[in-house]
């Protein structure tokens, strides 16, 4: 079993409204490490761990699930839009996509190397050139993110009853 460190306010809700939050092994967790030949931050992994097969309702874009995200097909259509907006030449760090909408037209990720709790950034559509994505840093670390995410998703469930 995990120990959770950076993710206690995830851990302590495996469910909003409806939505249960459902998790994946640590042997699933590091058969994708392997994989990618890669190692998760912690937090992330925690994440995986708490809610890498459904994050219920969170609202982090489309698709966040560890299965998709780390499928063959889903890693070919990222390697095909970071290289038809020009991303190529911006992401030349060691990165992980987690959350992305629309086939990767948006997508949230991290570095690799940037510690157990990493920043969070967003590739989005250039408000300049619309062939073109920018890179932008949420400023929060991985952790924050979530736990916004959960207040959020909260604060929708209330405004809805």
């Amino acid at each position: 079993m995990m120990t959770i460190e950076y993710l206690k306010k995830l851990q302590a809700t495996p469910k909003i409204g409806i939505w249960k939050i459902r998790g994946v092994s640590e042997n699933e967790i590091k058969k994708v490490e392997e994989k990618f030949n890669i190692q998760f931050p912690l937090a992330y992994s925690e994440f995986l761990f708490l809610a890498g097969e459904s994050c219920g309702a969170l609202p982090i874009m489309d698709t966040a699930d560890l299965e998709t995200i780390s499928s063959d097909w889903h890693y070919e259509i990222m390697q095909e839009e970071i290289r038809e907006t020009g991303l190529h030449h911006t992401l030349i760090r060691p990165f992980w996509l987690f959350a992305e909408s629309n086939g990767c037209e948006q997508f949230y990720f991290f570095y690799l190397d940037e510690g157990n709790n990493p920043t969070v950034y967003l590739a989005d559509y250039s408000i300049t050139d619309d062939n073109k994505k920018d890179i932008k840093s949420l400023k929060v670390n991985f952790s924050t993110f979530i736990e916004k995410k959960i207040d959020t998703a909260f604060k929708r469930l209330k405004e809805e009853s």
